[in-house]
């Protein structure tokens, strides 16, 4: 990778406990495949320095044959704290090989606008690419959609973890489609001083909660910038997820589920329904596991 702009853990990674899960992790005899990892997005910046070692085939599902080149930014943003938290992209001493593998799946446009037939599409494909675990970043208030609903649920069946963000719409708004999913782990946002962010949605669908205010990431063109939202947070947990994973290949989506859970910090200042199980520790999820 050569010099790294990470080159310290910023402060969500080190706040979830990453650095110390990347010991942990070394510690122990891990698989050597990586975890295969779906994003569906809006693609991601194929050719930026920090994501190229990380990406595996894609698919662009809005322009069949084309790569999924990301023209919006959120995609790339979404990928590039999928590679800090693995730890290959951070620190004197990155993970190597990655511990996870990312597959851009383009479903959103220059707009961020996107259908639930390219979703459905995306998963799909997902499934029948043998990714572990999909990273759905997004979020609608459309409820009605059984043909959504049933991809969701053939994904659990067939053993992959999904997980999505709560949604922006605050105090006002419950969590969105798909997070609304009891599949879905839905993950909502908090900032540097431990408060959920105003614009993260709330409701007893909330799983876990992770950093998602003012996050320093990539952006097309090689570029970096700041971005704030769940879609920002959800990641953190695919990512820990991804790296216990990588220790315990064995262990189904339930179980999974069940040590972020359980290996989760209460935050007394939040809602149970804002903040769920609480927040993602990885470090906690890897000193269970060694």
């Amino acid at each position: 990778m050569g010099r790294t702009i990470w080159r310290s853990p910023p402060w969500h990674i080190r706040r979830t406990g990453f650095p110390e899960a990347w010991r942990l992790l070394r510690l122990r005899r891990r698989r050597r495949r990586p975890v295969e990892i779906g994003l569906l997005d809006s693609g991601v910046d194929l050719t930026h320095p920090y994501l190229r070692d990380l990406l595996g085939p894609g698919i662009n599902l809005l322009s069949p044959g084309e790569p999924p080149q990301d023209e919006h930014g959120h995609g790339t943003h979404i990928a590039g704290i999928l590679a800090v938290a693995s730890g290959a992209v951070c620190g004197q001493r990155p993970i190597w090989p990655p511990p996870l593998r990312i597959r851009p799946v383009k479903i959103f446009d220059r707009q961020g606008y996107g259908r639930i037939r390219d979703i459905v599409a995306g998963l799909t494909w997902c499934l029948a690419e043998g990714c572990e675990i999909i990273n759905l970043s997004f979020g609608t208030d459309r409820r009605a959609s059984d043909q959504l609903a049933e991809a969701i649920r053939t994904m659990e069946k067939n053993g992959i973890l999904l997980v999505g963000a709560a949604g922006n719409d605050g105090r006002g708004g419950g969590v969105d489609t798909p997070g609304l999913y009891p599949e879905v782990l839905a993950v909502a946002a908090i900032n540097r001083r431990d408060r959920l962010a105003r614009f993260s949605s709330r409701g007893p669908e909330v799983d876990l909660v992770a950093p998602g205010t003012g996050l320093f990431s990539l952006a097309p063109k090689g570029k970096f910038c700041y971005m704030s939202g769940t879609s920002m947070a959800a990641p953190h947990v695919t990512a820990a997820a991804a790296l216990l994973l990588s220790a315990r290949p064995e262990l189904t989506p339930a179980a999974v589920r069940a040590h972020l859970k359980n290996t989760a910090e209460w935050l007394p200042q939040i809602h149970v329904s804002a903040q769920g199980a609480g927040l993602l520790r990885a470090d906690r999820l890897l000193r269970e596991e060694v």
